[in-house]
């Protein structure tokens, strides 16, 4: 059986990230996306003050940009109103509400960012918020206790359209990245396609420095597709035995959403912030 957090959960207010980042809903997906970028937050509020009318998320943007809807392949996103394309359905936390029910609530809803509400917006909290927490507190669970991914794998010259179609097949955030002996030698994760600068819709290369260029292989480059190679980053992984705050905090250091889980030396699974978040609002003290 899991080991429990010992102690008491520590409250929302003191987890939760502030200033938090709006606009109102007429202004652009482009306005939302420069604030996301200049202030390295993942979510911006669409508010009509007081009022919380919907929440845009840097992984909302990513998908969408991959996404086939006509609509993102015909207009730059700045023509588009974030109103057209929030979630409006947004749920909110109470300061004091502890950990291990937020813990709770970000799993039953399914979401990665809750504005916190008293009488207006003082913070928000993120599932990162959330991990950092439980490198600071969950010190008696282990990898073990909490992974529940499976290895999803992609070959280094696998197409980005390909990671793609595998990251919404199996429903994960990360793939393993294995060379042509079956060595695992990186990953890719949805926040490496937010390299979205660097791909068009189509996946293929726009690198400004090759725009600039006038060479044939520079032109050429342009029209190449992207492959896993080219966008992976080196792997970081966990033990089974490991502490869960041990996993927590390399999650936190590497700015990764889920460790690759060794035993014996070889890749057994995965550990994501959801297990990590599940593991909390499973075992979290109650107050």
């Amino acid at each position: 059986m899991p080991s429990r957090i010992g102690g008491k959960s520590m409250k929302m207010k003191n987890i939760m990230s502030s200033p938090v980042y709006v606009v109102e809903p007429d202004e652009t997906v482009a306005r939302a996306r420069n604030l996301m970028m200049k202030y390295k937050v993942g979510s911006i509020l669409v508010v009509d003050d007081p009022m919380i009318l919907g929440i845009f998320t840097k992984s909302d943007l990513n998908m969408k940009l991959f996404a086939e809807e006509a609509a993102w392949k015909r207009r730059p996103i700045d023509q588009i109103p974030i109103k057209s394309v929030m979630t409006t359905d947004v749920v909110t936390l109470s300061p004091n509400v502890s950990a291990s029910e937020a813990a709770k609530l970000m799993v039953e809803k399914n979401i990665d960012h809750i504005p916190v509400f008293e009488k207006e917006v003082i913070g928000i909290v993120s599932k990162t918020d959330m991990i950092k927490y439980a490198a600071e507190t969950a010190v008696e669970g282990r990898v073990g206790d909490a992974m529940t991914g499976k290895a999803v794998t992609v070959n280094t010259s696998h197409t980005l359209n390909h990671v793609i179609d595998e990251m919404k097949k199996s429903d994960v955030q990360k793939v393993i990245v294995m060379d042509n002996n079956e060595k695992a030698v990186g990953i890719v994760s949805v926040k490496d396609l937010s390299a979205s600068e660097l791909i068009d819709a189509d996946g293929k290369r726009s690198i400004k420095e090759a725009k600039k260029s006038s060479s044939k292989a520079a032109r050429y480059a342009l029209d190449v597709p992207f492959i896993a190679e080219d966008i992976m980053t080196n792997i970081v992984a966990a033990d089974v035995s490991e502490s869960i705050a041990s996993a927590a905090k390399k999650i936190i250091d590497n700015n990764v959403v889920s460790l690759p889980v060794t035993k014996n030396g070889k890749v057994s699974g995965m550990i994501s912030k959801n297990d990590i978040l599940k593991w909390l609002a499973e075992n979290g003290s109650q107050e």
